[in-house]
């Protein structure tokens, strides 16, 4: 039965350009973006690099290709990537067990895009490499109007670069796009009609939601956020999940937990237990986006502040604070996040599913979408 869904499919698509042949399809936005802002064609110090070979290669009189040579064993590149092939597993097996899942789903997503893409070829008579050629090289050419518009619209990321210097590059850019576009769009209907389940199931960690709940508290689906009011990557991961919210509206609850990091942030606990007392006066949420609103920019009196800006009672918000009255609350959170192994923030739980680090509004849907098609 088919179970992934329109998000998955997204994914795979993208994935697929970057399995394919030609990385430059998919990947070639973000190298195209850091191909203008660096040097191109010299090594370190600005010296050419050295292109000449090293010393002819060797071979056992079975012409097999010699990798090295042991108190005068030789070992063969095959013998080399048999054990390089033990390595790898061995790694995994040292892995968590949420790495481990993560590096087989990938693993499955690769063999469903390898088993579309080899169909396809088949269809045709033609190779893999040579089926991605021939659709991704079908795509329109960036027009001078395109690359002047791209250039007009990314003038921050350019570092006053004039167009002239720049554009050749961007071409390329908008190439690369419309290539991986074209491909995605041959290759999309033919993910839709394969008939597959992906079996395995991820680890999850058993964790309670709190009150702290933004969405329906009925949902099947909760993604619990471990958070610190002055992390970076938190401050960017509100819209996220703000995103994740409005795509379902009644199938995903957020919780949020608080797990302060108090050695690099001092004012993120004082703002966690800020927010509960705003909590205590039914505003919790206002106030939660009040803090991060000043992304990460917390200083004394701005806890305060933000009591006031959104109509707390100011001297309860004060004496609450200053009585400390929700610092077990804050801890019993962090110490939470700490047993389901949070080491960082943010950290993200789809029904217990760990995804560790910053994650966009997509792969969290992905989640989402799996845990709505098991449910």
């Amino acid at each position: 039965m088919t179970t992934h869904s329109d998000t998955f499919r997204n994914r795979l698509h993208t994935s697929i350009s970057s399995s394919s042949p030609s990385l430059l399809a998919a990947t070639g936005l973000s190298l195209a973006i850091s191909s203008l802002l660096v040097l191109t064609g010299c090594g370190p110090l600005g010296l050419e690099r050295d292109t000449r070979g090293g010393p002819d290669p060797i071979s056992t009189p079975g012409g097999d290709a010699v990798a090295v040579v042991i108190e005068g064993e030789s070992i063969t590149i095959d013998q080399l990537h048999t054990h390089m092939q033990t390595q790898f597993l061995e790694e995994f097996l040292r892995q968590p067990e949420s790495n481990r899942f993560e590096m087989q789903e990938s693993a499955i997503r690769d063999l469903v895009q390898r088993r579309v893409v080899e169909a396809a070829a088949a269809e045709r008579g033609i190779t893999s490499d040579e089926l991605f050629e021939e659709i991704s090289s079908s795509a329109p050419e960036p027009s001078v109007q395109d690359v002047a518009g791209w250039y007009s619209e990314n003038q921050s990321r350019l570092r006053g670069a004039p167009l002239e210097d720049v554009a050749g590059q961007i071409k390329d850019l908008l190439a690369n796009e419309s290539r991986g576009n074209a491909w995605n769009t041959f290759i999309g209907p033919k993910l839709e009609t394969l008939d597959w389940e992906m079996v395995i199931t991820p680890p999850r960690q058993d964790l309670v939601a709190t009150r702290l709940i933004r969405g329906d508290a009925a949902a099947p689906v909760t993604v619990m956020a471990f958070s610190d009011y002055q992390c970076p990557y938190c401050i960017r991961s509100e819209p996220v999940l703000a995103e994740v919210l409005n795509r379902y509206p009644e199938d995903v609850r957020v919780v949020y937990r608080h797990f302060p990091l108090d050695s690099i942030h001092p004012f993120a606990r004082p703002a966690a237990e800020a927010a509960m007392c705003a909590e205590e006066q039914g505003k919790f949420w206002e106030y939660h986006d009040g803090i991060f609103a000043l992304k990460g920019k917390i200083e004394e009196g701005s806890l305060a502040k933000v009591g006031a800006d959104i109509g707390l009672d100011s001297d309860a918000l004060a004496t609450c604070m200053t009585e400390r009255r929700y610092q077990e609350f804050v801890q019993t959170d962090f110490l939470a996040g700490q047993a389901a192994g949070v080491t960082g923030t943010p950290a993200f739980f789809v029904n217990g599913i760990a995804l560790k680090g910053a994650r966009d509004a997509n792969e969290l849907s992905r989640i989402v979408e799996s845990e709505l098609a098991r449910k």
